[in-house]
């Protein structure tokens, strides 16, 4: 059986939670290309899709059937299995008839690993249709689908994330006759429910290539991909028609391009005096509680309408507009009502109710972290910052910055935690510095975002941050493996950011020592013990930073090794190197950085030398460069300094002997190399280059 056909595979059930659908499908999707492997069946793609009420895989030009398979069998000695006159023992023929072969198919050969020839047989055993093992292995693959929260129904066993009620299955233009859990596949399956209305019948799907088209026509769009397109295009469009455009939501849209089956976008209206409330606010509101996008015009102020999805293919009465009206104009009021309570009151007020809100069991309340945020702050302020008013502004920006936990609005809304705080501020007049860094001291939330955009927000977000790491790690919270429950790397990692992004001149080791002087009695584990860990932990957050400003493998090793808690050194290091990296002469130099490694490790080398001891014109010509190298601070001249050594360094490899007989020599040369390395060092451990 030659050639190949389309395979297809639908369960078509009851509504599936959207966050099951991508790791089932690509859970399955997995195990069926590793199934057929094993099979000898190869597929040229396979595809997933999914929506609301269907999970489905397409494989293309699956054979169909697996190809022959030849087994070579190997069988006692040739003169056990024939006699003198050659012909067949009973020994061999009970081998033939064992593999089901006349006597006349074995031959005799000399097989690796044995020392004299033996019977061999050769057996071919034809290949299954692809349709029966298909029927065969599929219901296994469906059952075997990790389900965090299966579910059984009736009195079945069977155990899945919703129950099956059709089962689409072909391969060509046939029917698998699979059953899972009582439902046998068919070549049809349901469209969407409205579609159905009209059409009662179930859809007949002439084959798996005209899958989609078939699915369309009746109302679903079985393609995640092609739903969230066709949703952003929309959403562009009509909001151009409204005269501006969609804020934008990445993971607002892939919500909505999960939890429709046929992406329609509508747009509506709401009373342009709800545009008082601050921005994040309505951006926030619509998200959380209709699944909407606001629009925003060209100098980035809220218009007053709304995106949002209708699972259907059209709203010829209006009703899917305006029902998301009314319900999005009551959580409006809602909001306006937080937003009005909350400014009865300043917010200063709030500042003692936060010993009524846990931060952490040993490390206290959310008033007990601002006093430590507080301290940090002055501790790192007063460093960078001579002017008295300005260390007030800061020091103010910290006493404020959890003082929204309190309030109305972040208890309805906990992602707008900071952003309050600095609307609440600035309604009150505070000064523009303090508002906008308890509005953004919580940035970077990850990896995407960016770090907040004034100096005293980018100091409070990291007093913030490195309070809550040293704190947990000093009362033993540190993470371990995949395991961060607290979201501590996060937190560091966004701290590295500041320090990276703003060249500020504290090393992690002050930080570390600022922040554990502050924990003070609260720490449950040994100063020292903490220290290190800290180091270690923000080492790594280092070493993420390197990888994600994108810097080469050997250019991050090497230039870590030689030093990383100087960031703004480590910077210019990583800058230098990588302008330097595809130079050849960098390979001759890290081969002559190994070379010194070895000649001094189980010497001790001093730092002064007489170069009147050096005898040979390769050591002499070394000597001179490395006057040049000591006297070169800039990182990029120091860096085409080391890179013209590489042919010096090479030559007196070749020529001189270090460690030669005559002791004051030998001193002399070993400090050369000695002080070589230590002007290496200054940029990279070069011995580690690859």
């Amino acid at each position: 059986m030659s050639g190949t056909a389309t395979f297809l595979l639908e369960l078509h059930c009851e509504e599936i939670p959207a966050r099951f659908l991508g790791p089932l499908t690509e859970e399955l999707a997995a195990a069926f290309t590793a199934w057929a492997g094993g099979q000898g069946l190869s597929t040229s793609s396979l595809e997933a899709f999914y929506s609301p009420r269907k999970l489905a895989w397409r494989a293309q030009d699956l054979p169909m059937a697996q190809p022959d398979q030849t087994d070579t069998q190997v069988g006692p000695p040739q003169r056990m299995c024939v006699d003198a006159d050659g012909k067949p023992t009973i020994q061999g023929l009970k081998f033939a008839e064992k593999w089901g072969v006349d006597f006349s198919a074995v031959r005799f050969e000399q097989p690796a690993g044995k020392k004299e020839p033996c019977a061999v047989v050769t057996i071919t055993k034809q290949g299954r249709p692809t349709k029966e093992l298909l029927a065969e292995a599929l219901p296994g693959l469906v059952a075997g689908l990790h389900v965090p929260k299966a579910m059984r129904w009736g009195n079945s066993e069977f155990e899945f994330v919703r129950p099956i009620r059709n089962i689409l299955c072909l391969f060509g233009g046939e029917v698998v006759p699979i059953t899972v859990d009582g439902v046998a596949a068919t070549a049809t399956t349901w469209g969407h429910r409205l579609h159905h209305r009209q059409h009662p019948e179930p859809v007949k799907v002439a084959s798996p290539d005209a899958y989609e088209a078939t699915l369309e026509a009746a109302g679903v769009v079985v393609s995640v991909e092609a739903r969230r397109a066709r949703m952003a295009e929309q959403l562009d469009r009509l909001a151009a028609e409204a005269g501006g455009r969609v804020v934008a939501d990445a993971e607002l849209l892939d919500t909505l391009a999960e939890i429709v089956e046929f992406p329609k976008v509508v747009r509506g209206e709401f009373p342009a005096d709800f545009l008082e409330l601050p921005k994040e606010v309505l951006v926030t509101s619509l998200r959380e509680h209709q699944k909407s996008f606001c629009i925003e015009g060209s100098d980035g102020a809220l218009l007053p309408f709304f995106l949002t999805a209708a699972n259907r293919t059209d709203d010829p009465a209006g009703f899917v507009k305006a029902g998301n009206e009314w319900v999005l104009k009551a959580r409006l009021y809602d909001a306006r009502f937080f937003f009005a309570e909350d400014r009865k009151h300043p917010l200063s007020d709030r500042l003692e109710k936060l010993k009524a809100l846990t931060f952490q069991r040993e490390l206290g309340s959310y008033h007990d972290k601002t006093g430590r945020v507080v301290a940090l702050t002055k501790a790192l302020a007063t460093r960078l910052s001579t002017d008295d008013e300005h260390v007030d502004r800061a020091l103010e920006a910290a006493r404020m910055a959890k003082c929204d936990l309190r309030t109305l609005m972040v208890g309805e809304f906990p992602e707008l935690q900071g952003v309050m705080g600095g609307e609440y501020l600035k309604h009150e007049g505070a000064h523009e510095e303090v508002w906008k860094a308890v509005k953004e001291h919580y940035r970077p939330v990850g990896a995407e975002d960016a770090i907040p955009g004034t100096p005293m927000g980018c100091l409070l977000s990291l007093c913030d941050k490195l309070d809550t790491v040293a704190g947990c790690f000093a009362v033993g919270l540190i993470p371990s493996g995949s395991k961060d429950p607290l979201a501590l790397r996060r937190a560091g990692q966004g701290l590295v950011r500041i320090l990276w992004e703003q060249g500020w001149p504290f090393t992690p080791s002050d930080l570390i020592a600022a922040a554990l002087k502050v924990v003070g009695p609260k720490a449950t584990k040994p100063e020292a013990e903490t220290r290190e860990a800290l180091l270690a932990f923000f080492k790594d957050r280092v070493a993420y930073q390197l990888e994600l400003a994108g810097y080469a493998g050997s250019v991050r090793r090497s230039a870590l090794a030689a030093g990383w808690e100087d960031l703004a050194d480590l910077k210019a290091r990583c800058e230098a190197l990588s302008a330097f990296a595809e130079d050849a002469r960098f390979a001759s130099l890290a081969q002559s950085a190994k070379r010194i490694g070895n000649i001094l490790k189980d010497e001790i080398a001093a730092g002064d030398f007489d170069r009147g001891l050096l005898a040979q014109a390769e050591e002499k010509v070394l000597a001179e460069h490395l006057g040049r190298l000591e006297g070169t601070a800039d990182q990029k001249a120091l860096l085409a300094a080391l890179a013209d050594l590489a042919g010096p360094l090479e030559a007196f490899f070749n020529a001189v002997m270090v460690k030669c007989d005559d002791p004051a020599l030998r001193a002399a040369r070993l400090s050369l190399l000695h002080r070589l390395r230590q002007a290496f060092l200054r940029i990279a451990d070069f011995s580690i280059w690859q």
